[in-house]
């Protein structure tokens, strides 16, 4: 039974030593030679997504003035994820050695300014063919506190092969933010970053990330103008978009030049860093078959009225005992639903379910008189009517495990009623990442007014 979110274990000390150990390893080998990626696999936290053709792209802006141990840390939770690319913002006085280990290479332009951000890449899979420093804006002027001119700033790029001769573009860019030295600066520093993807397109697909320092959750974000520009933002192409600075901000982001249906995202993650943002994983591409059933991805009814109900059912008819299921559904009507419970519960998997009616249906009496109603315990049922104040879909099911998949997510736009599902437009969206699965868990409990 899931007791605690992973945002906290996110910041425990496990996460931290795991960051460092995975960091010293990378030390070892620029001091060695080493085995470079094969010696790298052996030591990170996490199995390599990018097999089989699909690409993950990093981008991490390691924030300037932090201590060696901190930046260590971060830099460990970064090649902990086992990148094709990575795009670094905040790194002019941080070593190629440090940013770019053994089995890695960077490409930058030293220098206060141009060296600020950099692109690196796995050599193992991926060759340089053409590389370069691009001037986005050359805005001069600061206040005395400032050490730099925010305005004035660079991106890289490189141009990269594999060995089935597929070419990539990635650029890595740092937007300067809104000030009064730079007003207007954010949709010029777009137009210029919009020209280099251009020009670099006729070499394959350009992908570009860094922290661009506009909300996209803002009305500042010029939506209309980038897309014009052919600027498409992975948080549209994936359908969620958490926030990546502490603030609470989106401002972080990464991009594809005209998208690419051979890259679509598979899947979007964060990660909680020392640094002031937190590092934004993209996944794109085939990334190679997930283990598992429920891949990231949605599901409609369009072709198959029952399809997004039969998602759910399969949801919790492949829980393995001792897992956990947390359900949620506006309305619950039929049985089928409530079989797979009574049958998920009979091979021993926790389940707490809340239901939305306003008064108590049979099915309601039949699952509290199954799973109980108190919300200390490890199974329960509970009906709240007022859900709709804490952002949980009209459906829910978050499974610990379910069909050989971690922390599965499923979103559904419809109640659990099968008159409901078989209407047009009825849809789900499954998710398999750690951050979905978190971010709703703590909705699912606040609902009920249980703490984690």
């Amino acid at each position: 039974m899931r007791t605690l979110s992973s945002l906290r274990r996110l910041r425990a000390l496990p996460a931290t030593v795991t960051a460092l150990a995975v960091l010293a390893a990378l030390l070892v080998l620029a001091a060695g030679g080493g085995g470079g990626r094969d010696d790298l696999a052996r030591t990170a936290a996490q199995a390599d997504p990018s097999a089989a053709g699909g690409v993950r792209l990093v981008q991490a802006n390691i924030k300037s003035g932090m201590s060696l141990d901190r930046t260590a840390a971060d830099l460990g939770q970064v090649f902990a994820q086992l990148p094709d690319f990575i795009t670094f913002n905040e790194v002019s006085s941080r070593p190629d050695t440090l940013l770019a280990p053994p089995g890695y290479a960077i490409q930058r332009t030293p220098g206060t300014y141009t060296g600020a951000t950099a692109v690196v890449w796995d050599t193992s899979r991926w060759t340089k063919i053409a590389a370069g420093t691009y001037n986005i804006s050359e805005v001069w002027g600061k206040s005395k506190k400032q050490k730099v001119h925010w305005g004035v700033r660079y991106a890289n790029w490189a141009t990269l092969r594999n060995a089935e001769g597929r070419t990539v573009s990635v650029v890595a860019v740092h937007f300067a933010p809104v000030t009064a030295y730079t007003p207007g600066i954010t949709l010029p520093s777009y137009q210029r970053l919009a020209g280099l993807a251009q020009t670099l397109s006729a070499q394959g697909p350009v992908l570009m990330a860094g922290d661009v320092n506009v909300n996209f959750r803002s009305a500042a974000y010029p939506r209309n103008d980038i897309a014009a520009m052919g600027l498409v933002n992975a948080f549209d192409l994936f359908g969620v978009a958490p926030p990546t600075h502490d603030s609470g901000a989106v401002i972080d982001h990464a991009y594809l030049y005209q998208g690419d249906p051979l890259l679509p995202v598979t899947n979007l993650t964060t990660t909680e860093l020392n640094s002031d943002h937190k590092l934004l994983t993209v996944d794109l591409g085939n990334v190679g078959p997930r283990a598992g059933a429920f891949a990231p991805g949605w599901m409609s009814n369009k072709d198959d009225k029952k399809a997004t109900l039969r998602l759910v059912r399969s949801a919790i008819n492949q829980a393995p005992p001792g897992s956990a299921l947390h359900l949620a559904t506006k309305k619950l009507g039929g049985t089928s639903i409530y079989r797979a419970i009574v049958n998920a519960r009979a091979r021993g998997v926790e389940v707490q379910i809340i239901t939305g009616h306003r008064k108590a249906t049979d099915l309601d009496r039949k699952l509290a008189k199954l799973l109980g109603t108190k919300k200390k315990h490890k199974s329960w049922a509970k009906r709240k009517p007022n859900w709709g104040q804490y952002g949980l879909p009209k459906g829910l099911v978050l499974a610990s495990t379910s069909g050989g998949t971690r922390a599965v997510r499923i979103d559904s736009s419809r109640v659990w009623v099968t008159k409901e599902q078989k209407r047009p437009g009825s849809a789900a969206q499954i998710r398999s990442d750690q951050f979905g699965y978190d971010e709703m868990f703590i909705r699912f409990f606040a609902a009920v007014g249980r703490t984690i």
